[in-house]
């Protein structure tokens, strides 16, 4: 019972990725105004929508075939999530992850409904589309639109109901401003992510760029180093014109030790990459209180 509970609990709803999530929906907080109730509501819808979709991923992955397979011949189960191997495993079947899926959807949904009485339906509606983030992102691995997909999924979605739980609407700065997290989280980390799952999934038809950087044998550390320098020059450009405060500057702390995980990541890749993840998710972190703090 106890693994069980870990994989209903921890696993499937792949926790670390919650960082990236929710700074987003709190950016929109912090760029309109202050925190009030409604923002602590929505704050744990957005958890609970994020923690559903990782559960419909481990079903649709599964179903679809990326994730069935002996060692080698599916999707690497990563050190900082199991949600991968749950069902190929016979930890949980398909029927119990659906359930744990839905569960964790409809409660996010649930709060949904609550808050679109007392906001408007314009955050149900977000809220909605996040719910079908799941299968698009498996489907999306097949047609190039993969790092869209979950960039959309953990920028603009999020953070458009962060600004609405506050009362803002102003949807091409909330765009402009959901960029950054995009980048770290999809456009960099997907090919971090995926770079141990590429040999296997290359065989099952997938076609993203984030599998291409193994396939063309692309430098990992150096695509991910060119990601990142493209991620804090776009910061500057939102600071000079006063989307993001100066001090989101305090982002740039990260600088060296990001660059120096880079290059242990040639050493050895599955020793480094969860220290990457770990570092990489301080940076919404820190965008967010310097957005905070600098009075975004």
């Amino acid at each position: 019972m106890k693994v069980k509970l870990k994989a209903y609990l921890v696993q499937l709803p792949r926790w670390f990725a919650l960082p990236f999530f929710s700074c987003s929906f709190l950016m929109g907080v912090a760029i309109v105004g202050d925190v009030t109730f409604n923002v602590w509501i929505a704050f744990v819808m957005v958890a609970l929508l994020m923690a559903s979709g990782h559960a419909w991923n481990s079903v649709f992955d599964y179903v679809i075939g990326l994730d069935k397979g002996e060692p080698g011949e599916r999707s690497v189960e990563k050190s900082y999530t199991g949600g991968q191997s749950l069902i190929e495993r016979g930890t949980c079947s398909v029927k119990e992850v659906v359930a744990v899926a839905s569960a964790y959807n409809i409660l996010g949904l649930g709060i949904a409904v609550f808050l679109s009485i007392k906001i408007g339906w314009l955050i149900f509606l977000l809220a909605f589309l996040g719910s079908l983030i799941a299968p698009v992102y498996t489907w999306s691995k097949f047609n190039y639109t993969h790092e869209l997909a979950l960039g959309t999924a953990v920028g603009p979605l999020p953070l458009f109901i962060g600004m609405l739980s506050v009362g803002g609407s102003n949807w091409l700065e909330g765009l402009l401003a959901s960029v950054p997290i995009a980048i770290i989280l999809s456009f960099a980390g997907l090919a971090l992510d995926e770079h141990p799952d590429a040999e296997a999934n290359l065989k099952k038809g997938v076609k993203s760029i984030a599998y291409k950087v193994w396939e063309y044998k692309v430098d990992l550390s150096t695509y991910l180093a060119s990601w990142i320098a493209f991620m804090y020059i776009y910061q500057v450009f939102l600071i000079s014109v006063g989307i993001f405060t100066p001090l989101t500057g305090i982002t740039f702390l990260l600088v060296p030790v990001l660059m120096a995980l880079l290059v242990m990541l040639k050493g050895s890749f599955e020793k480094t990459a969860p220290w990457f993840v770990m570092v990489a998710a301080l940076y919404p972190m820190l965008l967010v209180v310097g957005q905070a703090l600098g009075g975004g």
